[in-house]
């Protein structure tokens, strides 16, 4: 009996000592961000889109105000995955109704996003290509 709770104890204590899975906290997202970068199809975004550009983000629920564009909606992440995933399902906007997928990354005051286009496979990498749809934005958060 002793045995086994010897070996109970070096496995508990090994698996504590493993380096933790890394999160973002509940909410760590939540904000209002403002783009510093964008492309599109291959292309970057024009520098007055990029500077007017607001992401506000409250929980799984965010707006979106790019261009003339307005995006309001829900999303999911998946941070067990790599690269970390979003689902992002509009209610609001030309995208109502459609799911988007892509992948993220959180880096101190910065978020990195990669979308497909509604329909398509989710992206792997941080990169648009012409004829894709696919778009990348980097958004910077604004201190309170």
């Amino acid at each position: 009996m002793k045995r086994y709770a010897s070996l109970l104890l070096a496995a508990g204590l090994l698996l504590s000592a493993a380096p933790p899975q890394q999160r973002e906290p509940a909410g760590s997202l939540d904000g209002t961000w403002t783009m510093v970068r964008g492309e599109q199809d291959g292309k970057p975004l024009a520098d007055d889109v990029v500077h007017a550009a607001r992401l506000t983000i409250v929980g799984n629920k965010h707006n979106v105000k790019v261009g003339e564009e307005t995006f309001v909606g829900t999303h999911r992440l998946d941070q067990r995955r790599r690269p970390k995933t979003i689902d992002a399902m509009d209610t609001e906007g030309t995208l109502k109704g459609k799911t988007s997928l892509g992948i993220y990354e959180l880096e101190g005051d910065e978020f990195t996003v990669c979308f497909a286009a509604p329909g398509k496979d989710r992206p792997t990498k941080f990169t648009t290509k012409s004829g894709t749809g696919t778009m990348l934005h980097v958004w910077k958060r604004q201190k309170e």
